[in-house]
């Protein structure tokens, strides 16, 4: 069909409702010079329903009757632009000779800022070295909230914050012992272990630090809402809560393997813990049965740590051969999604964001986007 045709059969079909309009206003009682009838009927019913339907009827045609009559107006003018287009040109001909030609301006406030365009950047990479120097780092926690990723140096004893947008980084607490691992409770408290068997809480204003417990071969180690720290065993294979006011002991799981290392609570009562030696086993804990099973075995690997998406999924490091897996939890599948991580032993999930970060021994800190590690194939090896 035309465009002709459409603003004929628009045309038209107003002009019909116009007569038909017209027609109503003419043959209604109480229209025109018709106004005997009107008084006829209002003596009969109440007269005040029939006057105020009748007067609003008229009100009403009075409306649609100029609106018809637009309406065939527009129509034609429409099909007169359609087959002549001419006509929009010189009309804009007309515009530009009086008013002249259309002028851009670019002020300062309209360029893109440099750290606009830096985000735009970063967003758009699949992966970057955010920090180095960081030390003979081991363990490794982010906190969305502050922006901040924090790095447990073992070889120094110290723990670190970096700014992952900026990759600053200062030193927040010194004489930690060989740290294993750390956790943030978001109000200013870090939670680190040490291979000499403690738990201890840092203040992350101060750097002050104080003993919350001796636990045993103390490696990994989790956070939850309830005032609970979890601990892996390393040496013995168990897995201990720690409450933290009071530093009470009680032990939730045994027989787990020596060599535990990394621990990760669901939130829905399970705990999964990652085995670094003995074949690189992801176990799961059930924390009030008491009981575990093994969720999958990374063959030729060192499962060093687990951290969860709360989506089903779970992502480990194997510090031997410097890669990242993603693991299902429903059936164990697993598969690798990012290599050439170094010696890496620190990891972390930012959700928010979604951001995954690996700290090594090398001092680095690496920045991976979690949806391209998704996509087949993941990121693949990452280069500096």
């Amino acid at each position: 069909m035309s465009f002709k045709n459409i603003f004929d059969n628009g045309g038209d079909e107003a002009g019909s409702a116009d007569k038909s309009a017209r027609a109503l206003n003419e043959d209604a009682p109480g229209s025109g010079d018709v106004s005997e009838a009107v008084r006829k009927l209002e003596s009969e019913r109440d007269p005040w329903l029939v006057r105020q339907t009748a007067h609003g009827a008229f009100d009403v045609m009075g409306f649609l009757n100029p609106l018809f009559r637009n309406a065939q107006g527009i129509a034609a003018a429409q099909r007169q632009v359609s087959e002549d287009p001419g006509a929009t040109s010189t009309m804009a001909a007309a515009t530009t000779k009086a008013f002249g030609p259309p002028k851009v301006s670019i002020s300062d406030d309209d360029m893109p800022k440099l750290e606009d365009l830096s985000k735009l950047i970063g967003n758009r990479r699949n992966y970057s070295l955010i920090a180095t120097g960081l030390g003979t780092s081991e363990g490794l926690v982010v906190d969305p909230s502050a922006n901040t990723a924090y790095v447990a140096d073992r070889g120094g004893k110290k723990l670190s914050a970096v700014k992952v947008d900026t990759g600053s980084q200062r030193v927040v607490a010194s004489a930690l012992g060989d740290i294993g691992d750390v956790r943030v409770d978001g109000q200013g408290t870090a939670y680190t272990t040490d291979y000499g068997g403690r738990l201890l809480a840092v203040d992350l204003s101060s750097g002050s630090s104080r003993k919350i417990a001796d636990v045993n071969g103390a490696y990994g180690v989790a956070l939850d809402a309830a005032g609970k720290a979890y601990v892996a065993n390393w040496i013995d294979g168990q897995l201990i809560a720690v409450d933290l006011p009071g530093g009470q002991k009680t032990t939730i799981a045994t027989g787990l393997g020596q060599g535990i290392g990394g621990v990760a609570l669901d939130g829905r009562g399970k705990a999964y813990i990652g085995r670094k030696d003995g074949g690189g086993k992801l176990h799961e804990v059930d924390l009030a049965a008491r009981t575990h099973r093994v969720v999958t075995t990374l063959a030729g690997s060192s499962t060093i740590r687990v951290v969860l998406d709360g989506a089903g999924r779970a992502y480990t490091i194997d510090h031997v051969n410097g890669s990242l897996y993603e693991i299902t939890l429903a059936d164990g599948a697993q598969r690798v999604v990012a290599t050439g991580l170094g010696t890496c032993e620190g990891l972390a999930l930012d959700t928010v964001n979604g951001w995954i970060y690996v700290s090594n021994r090398e001092g680095q800190l690496w920045q991976i986007n979690q949806r391209a590690a998704l996509a087949l194939g993941g990121v693949g090896k990452v280069a500096p």
